[in-house]
């Protein structure tokens, strides 16, 4: 079917650059544009028997009789994606109107199939406009309607995907979505999408990998992200601030959860490139409820504070080596080192909290996660310097492993 505001637009542009009349009619025969409009809505019957004896033209000629309503001329069926939908009349004589019929119908066709394309553009914009709305912004959504919407975007919603965010500096937000689009390891099955939240989303299709599953993982990560980098450069855009991924679904009613996860990872992690896995002690601790950090932990810290065997700055001292301590995997020299200290006062200070909290970190693994998950509360209440000058006068920079931030 042919939209009859498009016949008339295309009849008055082409009419506008050649001498003879052209009409456009429905599959009914009946004229729905012209360039003499008086002849719009008027029976074509030459038009109508083309189409019901399936003919590839009807010439009228200038000496013979015509039907009512009918002008001498070339007439064409018109075709949009195998199917005769119409037909298209030039009015004048045949042999010069022939070759201006053939030229004519080319471009109505050509114009069919332009409008055609874009109004399914048009209409899968809506239907993942829609698809989207329903993945991240309602607070309940049926887990069979997102199935059947991620489908009918084209997406294969049983695929595993994690969410990349990235932070952008400056520039357009589109234009680094454009940038994603056609990086060199983008496929049309990652879904990519600007959040509210500022940054560019992408649901990145992972390898369903059946062993070494993380680091798979992280090199498609870490692989995808120098791919935009790289993309970004191109196109004189620079590349991204930030990165980073959330936990992997294979269910699109989780992708919400996940996708808040790595925004979580993304304003609380220090690296350019966050990978989930490396922070996913971080993000379930983070989700305990405050009261019950205080409940398990004040009366302690109270006590330790209290102690005649610490002050202030001494338990800050044992919180921070412990800390660092259990991020070089209890190794009292690499730890030292890091402090700038001695190995042995690495080791006096574990003693000492040893005898503070009656828990040794070093032996048992129960009791050292007991501390961490202590200093790492007390920490997040205590406003630390961003920097912190150790013995050997090197700048220590803390960082999310070794504090719960």
């Amino acid at each position: 079917m042919i939209a009859t505001d498009m016949a008339q637009k295309f009849v008055d542009r082409f009419c506008a650059t050649i001498r003879y009349n052209v009409n456009v009619m429905d599959t009914d025969g009946i004229i729905i544009a012209a360039r003499d409009t008086h002849r719009i809505g008027t029976y074509h019957e030459i038009a109508h028997a083309l189409i019901l004896e399936h003919r590839e033209a009807a010439v009228v000629p200038t000496d013979g009789d015509s039907p009512p309503g009918v002008l001498p001329g070339v007439n064409l069926p018109l075709r949009h994606r195998g199917e005769v939908v119409g037909v298209v009349g030039v009015t004048g004589a045949t042999p010069e109107v022939a070759e201006v019929a053939h030229t004519v119908r080319t471009a109505i066709e050509a114009m069919l199939e332009y409008e055609w394309e874009r109004q399914q553009l048009d209409h899968r914009q809506d239907r993942k406009k829609t698809f989207v709305d329903a993945l991240l912004y309602k607070d309940e959504s049926d887990p069979v309607q997102l199935n059947d919407l991620a489908r009918r975007c084209g997406y294969d919603p049983d695929l595993p995907r994690m969410p990349v965010v990235l932070e952008i500096g400056g520039g357009s937000l589109h234009d680094y979505l454009t940038a994603v689009k056609g990086s060199a390891y983008h496929t049309k099955q990652d879904l990519s999408v600007v959040g509210s939240s500022g940054h560019v989303t992408v649901f990145k299709v992972v390898p369903a990998s059946a062993c070494a599953i993380v680091e798979e993982t992280r090199c498609c990560f870490s692989d995808y992200c120098a791919a935009i980098d790289d993309e970004c450069a191109a196109v004189n855009l620079e590349p991204p601030m930030k990165y980073a991924s959330g936990p992997i679904q294979s269910s699109a009613s989780r992708y919400r959860m996940s996708l808040r996860a790595a925004l979580w990872i993304m304003h609380r992690c220090p690296e350019r490139l966050a990978f989930c896995s490396d922070h996913t002690h971080e993000l379930l601790l983070h989700s305990i409820a405050p009261e019950v950090w205080h409940t398990v932990f004040d009366y302690l810290w109270a006590r330790m504070q209290g102690s005649p065997l610490v002050d202030g700055t001494t338990l800050d001292q044992l919180g921070r080596t412990f800390m660092v301590l259990r991020e070089e995997n209890m190794s009292p020299k690499r730890a030292a080192t890091r402090l700038g200290v001695h190995r042995n006062t690495v080791v006096f200070r574990m003693n000492r909290l040893n005898e503070l909290c009656g828990l040794d970190p070093v032996a048992n693994w129960r009791e050292r996660e007991m501390l961490y998950l202590l200093f790492g509360h007390m920490l997040r209440h205590t406003p630390l310097p961003e920097t912190l000058t150790i013995a050997s006068g090197v700048p220590f920079v803390p960082s999310v492993q070794n504090y719960l931030i």
